[in-house]
């Protein structure tokens, strides 16, 4: 009998450690800074909206590991926050959040400190946790009032609303608005500037006084703009495919990004040569990236060893696409990286272990359910020695 009710008691301890999951305090803004302020902790907000497929994937994969439910449970006060309905959309006009998934966190006394986007696996979001309660990482945003209530113009509202509902203004709107303030710098004038300014004239007023709006508002949503403005620009320069106009880019990426203006031209760099299709100079511009990045971003890896695959035949880039997938196999055994591996072995002359790297993405594919058509047309490929 005591064998008996120590079995139970063991299954019953599994299955309440098995169900621990974030305790979302889904309240009011005023109630969360309310309980943060009294138990000393850190807001986190999840961003979301019903239709963000990621934010999904994550909520199964990442936000269910218990290394995750601790940290946020432990350190902060976790709220899950719909931007599409309520005090959530105005949180997405006060902080700018247009992409999801979306992270802000703020301190005890509800002090926007830290702001994270996108997908992450579990190591990603860990280590971004960590960074986020790191004052020395932290951001320093004192342009931003405590309201979230703010006297925005209609068409920014207007570009707030729900799916489906969202509507844009001309750029003559926009530039008539910004024209009749008479402070550029405050928050509603920087929001309309974050979210639209693309015009020479105010584009250029941004450019010119960059620091102060960083010391306002931080450095990340501040570069992020600058970076929507310099992707406009590269946008126009791979179509016209005009090397000079491209160095002039990034001379501005020296001047304007600072300690950022390094990685900046790596991603521009990968960006212009694939455009261009100078594939040398290409996979030139991919090793520094990942000589600094690492291979931790696989998905990009991916992509960029499969242009190389598709459109490269310069034996060196094959060779060092496949080292570099070699890594990001070695870490992640998706099929995807699989399948582009076994391609690039294949193309580089290696059919033995092109052959045996296809069959396991095969195997990998199917147990996921993936379409692995292409890699059994590799596989008869490579067998018939073509």
């Amino acid at each position: 009998m005591k064998r008996i009710m120590l079995f139970a008691s063991a299954m019953m301890l599994l299955a309440a450690l098995h169900a621990e999951e974030i305790k979302y305090y889904n309240k009011s803004w005023a109630e969360i800074k309310a309980r943060a302020k009294k138990e000393h902790k850190y807001i986190f907000i999840d961003c979301y909206t019903d239709w963000c497929g990621w934010c999904k994937v994550m909520d199964k994969e990442t936000m269910v590991q218990p290394e995750i439910v601790n940290t946020l449970n432990g350190k902060f006060v976790p709220v899950k926050m719909d931007m599409e309905h309520g005090e959530g959309i105005l949180m997405a006009m006060k902080y700018h959040v247009t992409g999801f998934p979306s992270f802000l966190v703020f301190d005890e006394n509800g002090r926007y400190v830290y702001q994270s986007a996108g997908y992450q696996k579990l190591p990603e979001f860990s280590k971004m946790l960590s960074e986020a309660t790191d004052k020395s990482k932290q951001i320093s945003a004192p342009g931003y009032s405590a309201s979230l209530e703010m006297n925005y113009p209609l068409f920014y509202k207007n570009a707030f609303a729900g799916n489906g509902k969202r509507t844009f203004p001309p750029a003559a709107e926009v530039e008539k608005w910004l024209s009749d303030q008479k402070d550029l710098k405050n928050e509603v004038s920087w929001a309309v500037i974050s979210r639209f300014a693309g015009d020479a004239k105010y584009a250029g007023y941004f450019l010119e006084h960059l620091d102060e709006y960083r010391n306002l508002y931080g450095k990340v949503g501040v570069n992020d703009k600058l970076n929507s403005l310099l992707g406009q620009q590269l946008e126009a320069i791979m179509k016209s495919k005009d090397d000079g106009a491209f160095e002039v880019l990034l001379q501005s990426i020296d001047k304007y990004m600072g300690a950022d203006a390094v990685m900046s031209r790596v991603y521009c760099s990968i960006a212009y040569y694939k455009a261009t299709e100078n594939w040398p100079k290409y996979v030139a511009a991919a090793g520094e990236y990942i000589s600094r990045q690492g291979v931790d971003n696989a998905s990009y890896i991916n992509t960029i060893c499969w242009d190389i695959y598709e459109k490269c035949e310069d034996k060196d880039a094959i060779a060092n696409a496949c080292k570099w997938m070699k890594d990001v196999v070695d870490k992640e055994g998706e099929y995807a990286y699989l399948d582009t591996y076994a391609a690039l072995l294949h193309k580089s002359g290696d059919d033995n272990a092109a052959l045996t790297w296809a069959e396991q993405a095969v195997e990998k594919g199917k147990a996921g359910g993936k379409d692995v058509k292409g890699t059994e047309e590799l596989i008869t490929k490579i067998k018939s020695g073509k």
